[in-house]
């Protein structure tokens, strides 16, 4: 008793603070876009989450406001749904509930939410007006999963139903409207349409026909039985049981229980004290859960505070901090079913957005060493870069002991997937016209990060597995955990922490920590390697010095037999491209980094002939076997050991000859 007894008074204590509307649970549903707030705007944000509420009490549960000049103005509206009952309705609109979205969103000027209870509200604001313009983006879905017995009659009834409430909604003082219609002789169907109300009939017509055409579009084969549908402006509800709460004066109010009569007094009063006790121990196992929960989440949230703060540098339109409950329904929470691999970050699962949009969702392991540096730099990186052959990273979500990245879905996974498959696969999928077009979509990928982007960028874990495939075979660099920003004024930098894959890592970097744009080239090289072959750098016996796979390739091409180096399954047409190919690979993979070209120079050699008179040096396991001098930072050793310095050849000039790049 003594060990328990202080759980249960605390437990006491917190279902007493928590009876009020303020329970930190109330939001379950929420959108932040990362664009930074300062102290005017959180002020006027203040102003206008604790006036709206209680004007919409006096308004039919409506009110939208403005307070404050830009670039600090808020726009800010709320709005009860009509099937919400009147005591969420209540609690939505109270300024204490209010007030406690900036917790979840502490740092942006735009942001949505939508009450838990179970669609009681939606609170909105943003920095820029959005009023009197329909937003019919549709955000998130609640299907029915349930089957009816005659999916046609339904689908029928619904388009009748709807066609008549799109009118009546719209043209309606309040905005909405809400109906039933019959599907069989004992079978009705109950439907809800409704705007918020800064709308005109126009576009709010508008945006409920674009909720209606993405009903039957997405959920119409067959359509589901009950479906709630949500966005910023309009929202869509129906049912096959009546839902709503109305009462004489079309307001909202409490569900209510038919009363009974007949029976015995005593018999209504047990079944009253039966149903109270069993209410209070409900009331206070979920309270006491609650509270153990958000007990053990003490110690993460003082670990995810200053990751959330750190992010608030991060300034974009179009990455959004996503909602765990929202990640958890578009991936069948977690779904082993959608489970699309594991890395050393975590999982990656497909995910399916309320819009129909499919994002792939990657879990931070809780085991995993990569932490919040490395979460907060991938984010950071690519929020700030933008091309063709990167992957698109969406947004994030960090809740609870969740940290998780969220990319657009490529249908065709990673590279080593398909590369390393059966024969048959790689007939089907990675014919040399795809391969080609791989390598040089990695080739200008690297280019953009090391020269065209905002920032250079070096990848440091260039490697197959991080090469992600459109439907049409693009590729797209993954994984910038371990990227790393670059000085342009500097040739290269010295890190005690190397990182990376091995077989994959220049030597340089590999013994002496030495890194530069010219790493990721000799990453480049391998993989090329490997795109050619058809064969894993690691299925051959290497060192710490260089792999197996270059020796391999260079024992072939030393004695002219490119042809035997190809994958079996490639055609024998490509054998000049094939050639070409490895001698730039070889280019990449020499020891000396001023010796390997970088990627602008490989981009022109891809695409012309212009690298016949540039001769790649052997791999220096062939001459010294493992001597690590020839590591020297300026590498002169080897190149004095050889006989030839190349350096001066591998730029741009020498590669461009008279071709045009068309690249």
């Amino acid at each position: 008793m003594v060990f328990y007894f202080p759980k249960i008074f605390v437990v006491v204590l917190f279902l007493e603070l928590a009876q009020g509307p303020a329970n930190a649970q109330f939001w379950q549903y929420s959108i932040c876009s990362l664009n930074v707030s300062d102290g005017d705007f959180q002020s006027n944000l203040n102003n206008v989450l604790g006036n709206i509420g209680t004007k919409a009490l006096s308004n039919s549960d409506y009110f939208n406001d403005t307070i404050g000049v830009k670039p600090s103005q808020v726009y800010g509206l709320i709005m009860c749904y009509a099937d919400a009952n009147r005591t969420s309705c209540n609690d939505c609109l109270s300024a204490p509930t209010a007030l406690q979205i900036t917790r979840k969103c502490p740092i942006s000027k735009n942001a949505a939410f939508w009450g838990v209870n179970p669609d009681s509200c939606l609170i909105r604001y943003s920095n820029d007006t959005y009023f009197s313009v329909a937003d019919s983006t549709v955000l998130w879905a609640v299907p029915n999963d349930s089957n009816f017995s005659n999916p046609e009659l339904l689908n029928n009834t619904l388009e009748t139903l709807f066609g008549r409430l799109i009118t009546e909604a719209s043209t309606s003082l309040n905005l909405l409207a809400s109906g039933e219609e019959n599907i069989t002789a004992t079978d009705k169907l109950y439907g809800l349409l409704q705007c918020t109300r800064d709308l005109n009939s126009t576009e709010c017509s508008r945006c409920l026909g674009a909720f209606v055409a993405y009903l039957f579009e997405v959920y119409g084969t067959p359509v589901k039985p009950g479906l709630r549908l949500h966005g910023y402006s309009c929202f869509l509800r129906y049912e096959i049981y009546a839902f709503m709460p109305t009462d004489s004066s079309g307001g909202n109010k409490s569900y209510t229980t038919p009363i009974v009569t007949g029976g015995k007094k005593s018999h209504t009063t047990l079944i009253a004290a039966v149903a109270a006790g069993v209410a209070t121990f409900l009331i206070i196992t979920a309270f006491f859960i609650w509270f153990q929960r958000k007990w053990s989440q003490v110690d993460d949230i003082k670990s995810t505070s200053p990751l959330m703060e750190e992010l608030q540098e991060i300034t974009s339109l179009e990455f959004f901090i996503y909602d765990l409950t929202a990640l958890r329904i578009a991936t069948s929470n977690f779904s082993d079913n959608n489970n699309l691999g594991e890395g050393g970050f975590g999982a990656v699962y497909k995910g399916t957005l309320p819009n129909g949009q499919e994002v792939a969702v990657k879990r931070l392991s809780k085991s995993s060493t990569q932490g919040a540096t490395e979460f907060k730099n991938e984010v950071d990186l690519l929020v700030r870069l933008g091309h063709n052959n990167l992957v698109q990273l969406m947004g994030c979500c960090i809740s609870e002991h969740e940290r998780i990245l969220c990319y657009e879905y490529l249908p065709n996974g990673s590279l080593d997937k398909t590369l390393f498959a059966t024969d048959d696969v790689k007939s089907e999928w990675l014919n040399w016209n795809n391969r080609y077009k791989i390598i040089k979509g990695i080739c200008r990928g690297l280019f953009y990060l090391h020269e065209e982007s905002p920032l250079k960028i070096i990848h440091r874990d260039l490697k197959a597995s991080n090469i992600l495939l459109d439907r049409n075979m693009n590729p797209k660099i993954s994984d910038f955990g371990l990227a790393r920003l670059f000085d342009r004024e500097k040739t290269h930098t010295i890190t005690a922490n190397v990182a990376g894959t091995f077989g994959y890592i220049a030597p340089e970097y590999s013994i002496r920590g030495t890194f530069s744009a010219k790493s990721d080239t000799y990453s480049f090289g391998i993989l090329v390697l490997e795109i050619v072959t058809g064969r894993k750098n690691s299925s051959f016996p290497g060192s710490r010095y260089m792999t197996g796979l270059t020796n391999f390739v260079w024992k072939y091409w030393s004695e002219g037999k490119v042809h035997e180096l190809k994958d079996p399954t490639l055609e024998e047409e490509c054998i000049e491209e094939v050639t070409r190919c490895v001698h730039i690979a070889l280019l990449c993979l020499q020891v000396n980094p001023s010796n390997r070209p970088n990627m602008e120079a490989v981009a022109h050699m891809l695409s012309s002939s212009s690298i016949a008179n540039l001769p790649p040096l052997p791999p220096p396991e062939l001459i010294w076997g493992a001597d690590t001098s020839m590591f020297d930072d300026n590498g002169d050793d080897y190149d004095d050991k050889y006989g030839v310095d190349l350096s001066a050849e591998y730029t741009i000039a020498a590669v461009q000859a008279t071709h045009s790049s068309s690249f």
